[in-house]
């Protein structure tokens, strides 16, 4: 699986679907550029959801807010003092990481050791010194290649939540046991289990807003006044607190500070919902898998707004509506499926979350979370802004067609109440990525070398068509250039291969970057203007005249519309 991988990530490189961002100066770490046929692929994914989400429904708006975030706004939705994930480093290894996404410990039990795993020999020769002089002097350790086998006297397991585990080593001074508290993870690379204490991490990237240096003013206001280094960081953060602002860590909360002005501007109630596709930042511990988990990252998200009386229900309507989505586009979906979160893993203010999850080669990966968060982010707002965004609504009835919590009914009339939001939200780097990995196929042929085929999506592909004169010759440029006219005025991305390669080396090519059909242009097309058109996932091919081809493409475009 992690060979297929790479090949992908070849492939995607190779033609122009990803690039490391600043390569030439040795890249960003986490950070891509998306290329010709990238950015062709984000732009499809995003405008099927928001034709499907927005364009085809009278309930839902769109929203575009800024990605800058005062001070205020993420303190009263909680992100400055709670968005946090917890932090361990690698005594070894200096690498950081989440312990709640780490492994537990390989322990070779019936040898009663500790196998830590090095890149290199050299590398774990300087780790075993390291151990033995600094992390755990006097400690039983034994070079074997890349490992260093530690011997255990004593392994207790932890408690399920992380306490009372223990490691006690074998020492060479049996005088002067050895012993490390163990928490029931390591590092996730090495499985080495010397680590730090696990620590708070802010996610949120911070920046100031000041056509003045703040830098200027810490200097001037606090060398003077502070006197602990717990009141110089108080000192620091109350001289820069004006000018802070930071960048969107995610965008939901520039729907909720805009609720009520969208309900007035729109004539909008409750049930509706406000769509936003934008850029989002988190500085995440760990970057992985290529474009997985990054520090910059789109996201497709609607903020549904409904009666809390009805949220159970519209919780389940987008559950379901947003996994057939996902399914409609994919060719295994099989490897799509949804996992609801246990009661320990959901957010404080959420009373459910569904979890879309994808088969990634290196296992199951998060792609979407539906989440019902009730007014909670709403009600933060109204009390940190004193904001208007209570709905007042005359004759509250059961909506037939919609199950409904009559507990929560209002019983006064006319009815007030703060809009419960059930939120909808998808990484479009993730989708990118699932729907690749579910695309990418190796295809073997009499024994030749297996070649790639991306089965995307005939709506995701980069490029709906090709077109292909039979050979480099001039007369046959006009008819290609006029079926690809053609097709551009759809608005499809078509290209025209007019280079001097056979005609199923060309197919080949386009095959790889998933463009589901090919046209070629040839002899007889000077005759009767016809031209042949062939399907890239059957390889069926069939003759047709060339302004009969945006008719045959659209149809097939319409047909997956509609399914």
């Amino acid at each position: 699986m992690a060979q297929r991988f790479r090949a992908l990530l070849d492939l995607c490189k190779r033609r122009g679907f990803l690039y490391q961002s600043a390569e030439i100066y040795g890249g960003l770490r986490g950070a891509y550029d998306y290329g010709p046929l990238g950015v062709e692929l984000k732009k499809n994914i995003l405008k099927s959801w928001w034709q499907r989400h927005v364009y085809w429904r009278d309930d839902v708006v769109g929203l575009d807010t800024s990605i800058l975030t005062p001070h205020p706004v993420l303190k009263a939705s909680g992100h400055v003092d709670e968005f946090t994930d917890l932090l361990v480093d690698c005594m070894l290894t200096k690498e950081r990481f989440r312990p709640d996404k780490a492994p537990a410990l390989h322990y070779l039990s019936d040898m009663r050791q500790i196998p830590i795993n090095a890149p290199d020999k050299a590398t774990a020769k300087l780790w075993k010194d390291t151990i033995e002089k600094h992390v755990a002097p006097g400690i039983m350790a034994t070079l074997k290649g890349k490992q260093i086998l530690l011997h255990v006297k004593n392994f207790v397991q932890p408690d399920e939540n992380g306490n009372g585990g223990r490691i006690d080593f074998d020492s060479l001074d049996q005088q002067q046991p050895i012993s490390i508290d163990y928490h029931g993870y390591v590092e996730p690379n090495s499985n080495s289990p010397f680590l730090t204490d696990s620590r708070p991490f802010n996610l949120m990237f911070k920046t100031f807003l000041d056509p003045i240096d703040p830098i200027d003013r810490i200097i001037q206001t606090t060398t003077e006044t502070a006197g602990s280094k717990t009141n110089v960081r108080e000192a620091v953060d109350d001289v820069l607190r004006p000018s802070t602002v930071y960048l969107r860590p995610e965008t939901a909360q520039g729907v909720f500070v805009n609720f009520e002005q969208v309900t007035r501007t729109m004539n909008k109630r409750p049930p509706f919902g406000i769509a936003q596709v934008g850029k989002s930042f988190r500085n995440e511990i760990r970057l992985e898998h290529g474009i997985f988990r990054t520090p910059e990252f789109e996201q497709l998200e609607l903020e549904y707004f409904c009666p809390p009386w009805e949220s159970s229900h519209w919780f389940k309507y987008w559950r379901e509506l947003r996994f057939k989505w996902w399914l409609d586009h994919a060719c295994h979906k099989e490897h799509f499926r949804q996992r609801d979160h246990t009661s320990n893993e959901m957010a404080h203010y959420a009373t459910g979350c569904t979890d879309v999850e994808y088969l990634y080669p290196w296992g199951w990966g998060e792609i979407e979370g539906v989440a019902n968060r009730g007014n909670y982010d709403l009600t933060q707002h109204i009390k940190n802004s004193n904001a208007s965004f209570e709905v007042v609504q005359d004759n509250v009835e059961p909506t037939p067609g919609i199950d409904t919590d009559e507990c929560l009914l209002p019983t006064e009339s006319p009815a007030r109440y703060v809009p419960h939001v059930i939120e909808s939200s998808c990484g479009l780097n993730r989708a990118m990525l699932a729907y690749l990995c579910d695309a990418f196929h190796q295809v073997g042929e009499d024994g030749k070398p297996p070649r790639s085929v991306l089965k995307l999506h005939p709506r995701l592909a980069p490029v709906k068509c090709a077109v292909m004169p039979l050979t480099g010759k001039p007369e046959f440029m006009p008819i290609a250039e006029s079926v690809a006219r053609s097709l551009r005025r759809q608005g499809w991305y078509t290209m025209v291969e007019s280079q001097k390669l056979k005609i199923g080396k060309r197919y080949y090519r386009h095959d790889e970057i998933g463009t589901p059909w090919c046209v070629t242009v040839d002899y007889q097309s000077l005759e009767d203007n016809t031209v042949t058109i062939r399907e890239r996932d059957t390889g069926d091919q069939q003759r047709l005249h060339w302004k009969e081809v945006q008719h045959y493409i659209s149809e097939r475009l319409l047909e997956d519309d509609d399914s």
